[in-house]
């Protein structure tokens, strides 16, 4: 038992590795057959001299610092976003481990980490959430999450369809303000989280409220400045994972209390 988070975060790391392939190409092509095919071809390379990367170079984690963060061939320097992907994904994968356990539920918990973690990263920097990741990943979540705990069916299906019949009332009423690709997002969670997608919703708003007014007084943005939703609702989730339910029963418990 207590292997599994060493074991899970060895292979997060490796799989972080991956995902950082996944957010520098998937935007960058211009349909889902494109963007699929980039993952595959061409092989690891530098983006700046596009020499391909030796193996021992391309280590997760281990290269990044014994290259001290720079290309060996041509010296630029590597994103510092590479080394944190891959240490955020092999982490958390160490942590559902350790909460999840040996159990089914593990297996769409460490997809659903590595989802939000490509669509922080691809929505903070391009402003969009790829059909080619949501759209997959809600199909995979409904079918795993139902399939493992039958009995909960009609809360996950409510979850999901609420959520993104939410935030598509939200980018209906204000056009601009939210973007399809958050509709998608919202409900895709909802299949994974089912009523946990509360409190990640409430986070998100939450973080993105305390976000935005913080960097308006900063003078970083202004009111009617753009910014991406999915990287809050992307936090938001993953605390909903493991803690979602504790915070929504606590909450309900007082609220009964009160009444």
């Amino acid at each position: 038992m207590a292997l599994i988070p060493v074991i899970l975060f060895i292979f997060g790391a490796v799989i972080g590795s991956f995902l950082n392939v996944v957010i520098y190409r998937i935007p960058r092509g211009d349909d889902w057959r494109s963007q699929l095919r980039s993952l595959a071809w061409p092989g690891s390379h530098c983006t700046g001299c596009e020499q391909p990367l030796k193996w021992y170079d391309n280590i997760p984690l281990a290269s990044y610092a014994l290259l001290r963060g720079r290309c060996r061939n041509c010296g630029e320097r590597i994103p510092v976003r590479y080394p944190l992907v891959e240490f955020g994904n092999a982490a958390l994968y160490a942590l559902a481990g350790w909460y999840f356990g040996p159990e089914p539920l593990l297996l769409p918990a460490l997809l659903f980490i590595s989802l939000l973690i490509a669509v922080f990263f691809i929505d903070l920097e391009h402003y969009i959430i790829p059909n080619v990741i949501v759209l997959p990943a809600a199909v995979i979540g409904l079918a795993a999450t139902i399939a493992i705990e039958p009995s909960r069916w009609l809360e996950i299906l409510v979850a999901g369809g609420a959520s993104a019949a939410f935030f598509f009332l939200i980018a209906f009423i204000k056009p601009g303000g939210m973007g399809m690709g958050d509709v998608k997002l919202a409900g895709m969670m909802g299949f994974y989280l089912g009523k946990a997608v509360l409190v990640a919703l409430f986070l998100g708003f939450l973080l993105g409220a305390i976000v935005g007014v913080g960097l308006m007084v900063a003078g970083r943005k202004g009111r009617k400045s753009r910014v991406p939703f999915g990287p809050f609702l992307a936090v938001g989730g993953l605390i909903a994972l493991f803690v979602g339910e504790n915070l929504l029963d606590l909450y309900l418990g007082i609220f009964d209390q009160g009444m």
